[in-house]
C-alpha cells in the first residue's frame, strides 16, 4: 500500500447493485448531475457536479490503494471553474450519472452508455458503523468488492 499523505481520510463506504424495477421512488429536488473524468494510470478522478439550485462544483480526487474494500482512502481538492477546465482537457475515461439521496443512500442512475444501471452506496463515520447497516430490501446484491463495478472501471469499458 502507498504511503499516505496526511490529509487522507477513509472513506467508509459499502455499494449495492439496484435493479431498475425496484429502485425506489426518489425525489427530484435532491438530483444532481455528477461528471467523472478519470484519468488514465492514475487514482485520479476530475468532477464536477451540477444541480438545478446551485453553482457547479468542481473536485479532483485522489483514491488511495488498501488492504480493506470498505475504507479507502481519499483526498478531494476543491477546485474554481478556471482549474477544472485546465485540467478538463487531459485525456480520460468518462462517466456520467445522477445522483439521488434516499435514507442516507446516495442511488447513482448512470446515463449513456450504461443506461440502465443504478447503483446505492452509503456511506458511515467508521467501519463498525459501516459494517452494522442492513442493506435496504430495494438492494438487489452488494457489489462493495467487485472491481468491474467501480467508477473508474465502468468509465473504461462498454456498457454492461
Amino acid at each position: 500500500m502507498t504511503a499516505l499523505p496526511k490529509y487522507a481520510l477513509p472513506e467508509n463506504e459499502r455499494r449495492f447493485l439496484v435493479e431498475p424495477q425496484n429502485c425506489p421512488r426518489l425525489d427530484p429536488a435532491t438530483a444532481r448531475r455528477i461528471e467523472d473524468r478519470y484519468f488514465p494510470n492514475t487514482r485520479l478522478r476530475l468532477r464536477k457536479i451540477t444541480r438545478a439550485s446551485a453553482p457547479p462544483i468542481y473536485k479532483l480526487c485522489r483514491k488511495y490503494e488498501s488492504d480493506d474494500p470498505l475504507a479507502t482512502p481519499i483526498t478531494n481538492l476543491y477546485l474554481t471553474e478556471t482549474e477544472y477546465h485546465l485540467l478538463r482537457v487531459l485525456a480520460g475515461d468518462d462517466i456520467a450519472k445522477t445522483r439521488y439521496t434516499h435514507e442516507g443512500f446516495a442511488i447513482d442512475i448512470f446515463e449513456a452508455p450504461h443506461a440502465g444501471l443504478i447503483i446505492a452506496e452509503i456511506e458511515a463515520p467508521t467501519r463498525a458503523a459501516l459494517i452494522a447497516i442492513t442493506p435496504p430490501v430495494w438492494a438487489a446484491r452488494e457489489i462493495t468488492t467487485d472491481p468491474n463495478l467501480t467508477g473508474a472501471a465502468l468509465a473504461k469499458r462498454p456498457p454492461l
